[in-house]
C-alpha cells in the first residue's frame, strides 16, 4: 500500500469568520478558497485551548493541555505521541515551526526527524532600551533620522515571516523522497500584525510603534479603541491574513510542481481565534473561552475530491491525530482521547456521535472549563466555581445570556463532566511533574512583545 503524504498546516490565531471560504465579505483568502473547493470544510470545529499553549498539545498529542503536568512547560513524554508513530509506520517528518513556544524549548520536536525552530534574529532599536525611548518611536521625525544614519528603528520581527517559511519547507520537499508527514506553523496573523513591506516611510514606523503602545494600554490598562482605530486594527489584520493567504499558494503550486498533489492530504487549521472588543479586549487571553476564541477553521483536503463538502456537525482539534493516523494506516499510541473523523465523511453525519468539547485555561491554581455540545456552551471558572455559566447557543450565539437557573438538569450535567476532568487532570498532574522551561533573555522579549507576559 502506497502511504498518503500528509501536509499539517497550522495558522495561529486565525478566526474562522474572518476567512472568505467561511462567509466573510473580504476576499481574504483566495488560494485557502481554491484549496477549499475540492476540500472537507467543517464549520464547528472547536480548540481545546484559548492560547497556543493550552491548544497544541491537544491538536498535537491528543490530549488535554491541563492533564500530564499541564501545558506550561515542555510537553511530557508521558503524553501519547503519535508523530513517533508515524515515523516508525515509515513516514519522514519533518517541521518548521515559527512560534517560540512551539519549539524544540518546549518538547514539540518529539517523533520529527527533521525540526526548524525559526527564529528571526531582529534586534529592536537601541532606543527602545532608553528612558523613555518608546515614547520617542512614536515621532516619524526619529525614524527621518534614523533613515539618515542607516538605522532600522521598526519594530523588531518577533517571528520568521510566512515567506521564509514557505521558501524553507519547499525546499525541504524538493529534496524528500519518500512518503511524508510535514507540520508548517504561520505566525503573522499573530499580533503584531504589520507587515515588514508596510512599514517603509517614518511616519508608517512611527505609527506601528503607536499601534503597539496603543493596544498595550487599551488590555492593560483599560483605555477604549476608537470607531477607526478599531477599523485600522482589523484592516491590518486582513493584510497579515491575506499575506498569509499568499504564501500557502506558493506551497500548494509547489506541491503541484513537484507531483506530490495526488497523493497529499492537507490539513489546514488554527490553534485558536482572536477576540475583537467582544469581551472589551483585543487579542486571545487565556480567560476567554467564547466562540471567537474557540471556533477555529478547519479544511481537509483528501486526494481525489473533485468537489468541496461542508460538515456542520461539530468536532475538535482533539480528533486531529486520531484522523491522521487512520488516513496513514498507522496503529494509534494508548492514551489518545480523541476520535477520528472520517467516519463522519465516510459513513455520513447520521451515525456519527457528536462528541462534547472541552475547552480549557490551565495554570497551576487556576482553571476555566468550557464544555460545548452543538446546543450549549458551559463555562465554569475555579475562582467563582458557584456562579458558572450556560449559553443557548440556539437562541444566543453571541453568549451573552447567562440560562443556568432555566436548564438545572443540564447544568448538572456539564458540572459532572467538569469534575471528571479536573479529577482526571489533577492525577496525571501529580503523576507527570513538568519542569519549567529554560528561558533565555531573548525569548522572554519575544515572548512579552507577543503578549503572552505582561
Amino acid at each position: 500500500m502506497t502511504l498518503p503524504n500528509i501536509l499539517f498546516i497550522t495558522i495561529d490565531t486565525l478566526r474562522a469568520d474572518k476567512l472568505s471560504c467561511y462567509g466573510y465579505k473580504v476576499p481574504t483568502t483566495p488560494n485557502i478558497d481554491r484549496l477549499t473547493a475540492r476540500s472537507l470544510r467543517f464549520e464547528q470545529a472547536m480548540t481545546g485551548g484559548s492560547w497556543t499553549q493550552a491548544a497544541f498539545p491537544v491538536m498535537m498529542t491528543s490530549s488535554y493541555a491541563s492533564w500530564y503536568g499541564g501545558c506550561l512547560g515542555p510537553l511530557s513524554t508521558q503524553r501519547p505521541a503519535p508523530i513517533e508513530a508515524l515515523q516508525k509506520h515509515g513516514y519522514q517528518t519533518f517541521a518548521f515551526s515559527s512560534s517560540p513556544l512551539l519549539s524544540r524549548n518546549y518538547g514539540y520536536d518529539r517523533g520529527f526527524r527533521y525540526f526548524d525552530d525559526l527564529i528571526p534574529g531582529e534586534a529592536d532599536p537601541t532606543i527602545r532600551k532608553m528612558r523613555g525611548g518608546e515614547r520617542l518611536l512614536r515621532l516619524p521625525l526619529v525614524h527621518q533620522v534614523g533613515k539618515l544614519l542607516g538605522q532600522q528603528t521598526r519594530p523588531a520581527r518577533l517571528y520568521v515571516s510566512a515567506e521564509e517559511l514557505t521558501q524553507r519547507a519547499s525546499h525541504w520537499l524538493e529534496k524528500n523522497r519518500g512518503p511524508f508527514f510535514g507540520w508548517i506553523h504561520y505566525m503573522d496573523v499573530h499580533w503584531p500584525y504589520h507587515l515588514e513591506e508596510e512599514l517603509v516611510n517614518p511616519e508608517q514606523i512611527a505609527q506601528a510603534w503607536n499601534d503597539i503602545a496603543h493596544l498595550y494600554r487599551v488590555n492593560w490598562k483599560k483605555e477604549t479603541i476608537t470607531p477607526a482605530q478599531k477599523e485600522r486594527y482589523l484592516h491590518l489584520y486582513e493584510q497579515a491574513l491575506q499575506y498569509t493567504d499568499a504564501q500557502i499558494g506558493r506551497l500548494l503550486n509547489k506541491l503541484t510542481e513537484l507531483g506530490l498533489s495526488d497523493n497529499t492530504i492537507i490539513i489546514l487549521v488554527s490553534d485558536h481565534g482572536e477576540e475583537f472588543l467582544e469581551r472589551g479586549r483585543w487579542g486571545h487571553f487565556e480567560t476567554n473561552l467564547y466562540d471567537e476564541i474557540l471556533h477555529v477553521p478547519l479544511i481537509i483536503s483528501l486526494p481525489g475530491m473533485a468537489e468541496g463538502q461542508v460538515i456542520r456537525r461539530q468536532v475538535r482539534t482533539l480528533d486531529l491525530m486520531p484522523t491522521v493516523l487512520e488516513l496513514a494506516g498507522c496503529p494509534a499510541p494508548q492514551g489518545m482521547e480523541g476520535t477520528s473523523l472520517v467516519p463522519l465523511w465516510k459513513q455520513g453525519a447520521d451515525v456519527y456521535p457528536v462528541p462534547v468539547s472541552i475547552s480549557e485555561m490551565w495554570r497551576t491554581h487556576w482553571h476555566i472549563l468550557a464544555v460545548r455540545t452543538e446546543k450549549f456552551k458551559y463555562i465554569w471558572n475555579s475562582k467563582t466555581p458557584d456562579q458558572p455559566k450556560l449559553f443557548d447557543l440556539s437562541t444566543d450565539p453571541g453568549e451573552a445570556k447567562n440560562v443556568v437557573e432555566r436548564f438545572p438538569q443540564e447544568t448538572q450535567m456539564f458540572q459532572q463532566m467538569v469534575d471528571e476532568h479536573r479529577e482526571r487532570a489533577r492525577q496525571t498532574v501529580e503523576a507527570n511533574p513538568v519542569a519549567a522551561p529554560e528561558m533565555d533573555e531573548q525569548l522572554v522579549k519575544r515572548l512579552r512583545d507577543l503578549g503572552y507576559l505582561e
